[in-house]
């Protein structure tokens, strides 16, 4: 078959791939290869994760909830985690998921929900979040999955935010408040930035984050984005300044 499917494995409950090496695949894995692809022994499949990097194997053995792989080549070496924090006030589940899905696609390291005065919901089921980012990352062919943190409120995470990484927001009418966008030409890679809720952050918010030093005000244009959308044109931007 000329489709190789790519399967997330956690670090932290599976032993280390190396090579030429027979192993046992979870249950959940062997269903999924074998009963909804319906793959056969002899087929190929790449593993992966941030601690073993990424491996083609070949299937031994499958089997309805069981199965065995062998490692036959390492395709890519394991990395350190890298990317921005993406700050958000959680939204209908629907847009959440959606959010949740491009923002691994996009690259980020972490996934912060926050509450604001205007935040549609404060229920954050994290394993459903987890579930989603690893999809994502099977699909875009990354080797990390984002951390996903419990929801705080949003100036509890202000008062832990480093002080020596900005954190870009996202102001819509930003001539309204008299405040002056920054370029994101002067991005880093493990700065954070905050997309508000749906109906936007409420005017003594912003006042608020701004009195903040590592605080810098962004534009997305001159149009009203949903939360969604503004979170997906807010992380192209910072990752296209942060590539060049």
């Amino acid at each position: 078959m000329s489709f190789i499917p790519r399967i997330y494995l956690d670090p932290h409950e599976f032993e280390a791939l190396a090579s030429n090496k027979d192993y046992a695949i979870p249950a959940s894995t062997a269903h999924y290869l074998g009963t909804v692809l319906r793959l056969k022994a002899s087929e190929k499949v790449v593993f992966f994760n941030e601690r073993d990097g990424e491996w083609e194997c070949e299937i031994s053995y499958i089997a309805k909830n069981k199965g065995t792989i062998q490692t036959t080549k390492q395709l890519r070496l394991s990395i350190t985690p890298l990317g921005p924090t993406l700050v958000f006030a959680p939204l209908k589940r629907d847009a959440t998921d959606l959010a949740i899905r491009m923002a691994t696609e996009l690259g980020v390291k972490t996934i912060q929900p926050v509450k604001t005065l205007r935040t549609n919901t404060v229920k954050i089921k994290e394993e459903r979040f987890r579930s989603i980012t690893i999809e994502a990352a099977e699909q875009s062919n990354r080797l990390t999955i984002p951390e996903i943190k419990p929801i705080v409120s949003l100036f509890d995470f202000c008062s832990s935010w480093p002080k020596d990484k900005t954190l870009w927001i996202a102001v819509e009418r930003c001539a309204e408040y008299h405040i002056e966008p920054n370029s994101t030409e002067k991005c880093r890679g493990d700065d954070g930035i905050l997309i508000g809720p749906e109906g936007g952050f409420d005017s003594s918010e912003i006042k608020n984050l701004l009195l903040y030093d590592f605080v810098r005000p962004l534009s997305l244009g001159n149009l009203i984005l949903k939360a969604e959308t503004a979170i997906v044109a807010g992380l192209s931007l910072f990752s296209q300044h942060v590539r060049a």
